[in-house]
């Protein structure tokens, strides 16, 4: 680390200047509650960062009297050309017209050989950013890298991170990139768990970390989220884009209904529930309430089944309608058996529900096993479990189970009248 006494007065002038620049993340940080040691410009980190950036651009004042062509000399140095990425990736026929015009693609490709990416990952960074091949390698690509990896990085994290994300390429490093990664190291508690969200998530990189992420920290903070939480959320895809993009008042709002609910702050059942909330609106969420008891659920079956179960929030509609009429209508279930076992809706109706219902169905009416069979029992079998215990020890003598498991048998099909299995065998699977 880099402390204040290895900054001459050239770089005290410029750090002064840069602050002045980048008043938002101070005043932002006192905003939020942050401790005023934490976002001094003088801390070492910070310092850190704005020296390589003092470095970094008197290199690209130096290096802008030079032009980087793409000549005869330095094309052979390239294992692959700017005709082959552009083909490989299938890219606009107008696109490729304009990058052949143009002298920056090669030396694009070039910086990204020289910084040690493959040439699967920039096939796959070109494809998914295009535009990467207008860019000026020295002065929009090679200072990010290089910032990156002076953040304590890995260098194989970097490569990970650019061929999983690209786009944070386009923003800007001394307004947006330094700035985030400093309000991500004192929001998050250090600069490891910093690395360890934005290593895990990217994208996070390219949000506006100010409008949203650090007001929704200081939420979770203020209500009593422990810190250990609040790192799991910022690791975890869903929960960081939540954090990252949900409005402040909405998110405050959504945190300190679950907190009011019982959630533990410690579960994941904690993450998912706000996960599940903040997705929606204020709108969509009533819709979302309005939806469970249309369907026949009481308010109180809807709060239980999210207190025990909030997954089954994050799911479409179409399926918990499906969910619910099969059991109610197949199985003779009831809905307050269903708000008491609601993990029974998040399984798929095609794919384990049905075909497991027909398969216990079939050996309940050859007295095969017992009459008395629950269906969260046999849905929260692991499909090994289902496959050994139901399906492997009865298919030589009743074939049928193994027809019904690979799906070849429906229940209005011609080869099993469900109807009349269940009026000549009549034992009902409980919930």
């Amino acid at each position: 680390m880099m402390s204040s006494e290895m900054v001459g007065s050239g770089g005290r002038f410029w750090l002064a200047k840069f602050a002045k620049r980048s008043g938002f993340v101070i005043d932002h940080a006192k905003r939020s509650g942050v401790r005023d040691s934490t976002t001094k410009i003088s801390s070492p980190l910070l310092l850190q960062e704005l020296q390589y950036l003092r470095r970094t651009s008197r290199e690209i004042n130096s290096s802008t009297s030079t032009t980087i062509t793409a000549n005869c000399t330095n094309q052979h140095l390239l294992s692959f050309t700017v005709g082959d990425v552009i083909k490989s990736c299938d890219l606009p026929h107008d696109f490729g017209v304009r990058c052949k015009s143009s002298e920056n693609p090669n030396s694009v490709l070039k910086l990204l050989q020289s910084c040690g990416f493959s040439q699967t990952q920039v096939r796959t960074i070109v494809s998914k950013y295009p535009n990467i091949l207008l860019c000026n390698p020295r002065k929009n690509i090679k200072p990010k890298i290089d910032f990156l990896r002076s953040v304590l990085i890995s260098e194989a994290d970097v490569l990970n991170m650019v061929t999983a994300y690209p786009f944070f390429l386009k923003r800007s490093l001394k307004n947006h990139l330094v700035p985030s990664v400093h309000l991500l190291i004192t929001s998050l508690g250090g600069q490891q768990n910093a690395m360890a969200a934005i290593k895990r998530h990217p994208i996070i990189l390219d949000y506006n970390v100010c409008k949203n992420l650090v007001p929704n920290l200081s939420t979770l903070r203020n209500l009593g989220v422990p810190k250990t939480q609040i790192s799991k959320m910022m690791t975890e895809l869903v929960c960081s884009q939540v954090i990252a993009g949900t409005r402040p008042e909405w998110f405050c709002k959504v945190v300190s209904t679950i907190m009011e609910m019982g959630f533990d702050p410690l579960s994941a059942r904690f993450r998912v529930a706000v996960n599940a909330m903040a997705f929606c609106t204020e709108t969509t969420w009533e819709g979302k309430l309005n939806f469970y008891t249309s369907l026949g659920f009481s308010s109180d079956e809807v709060l239980y089944m999210f207190r025990k179960r909030p997954h089954v929030f994050c799911m479409s509609e179409e399926t918990v309608r499906g969910a619910v009429e099969f059991y109610i209508d197949k199985l003779d279930g009831s809905i307050w058996e269903l708000s008491t076992r609601p993990k029974i809706l998040t399984y798929s109706l095609e794919k384990r529900i049905i075909p497991r219902c027909l398969i216990v169905q079939i050996l309940l009416s050859r007295h095969q096993i017992h009459k008395n069979v629950k269906v969260d029992t046999i849905m929260q079998k692991t499909e090994c479990e289902f496959l050994d215990k139901y399906v492997m020890e009865y298919k030589d003598e009743i074939p049928l189970v193994l027809d019904a498991y690979e799906g070849n048998i429906k229940f209005d099909g011609p080869e099993f009248d469900w109807e009349e299995m269940r009026r000549l065998s009549p034992f009902k699977i409980l919930i």
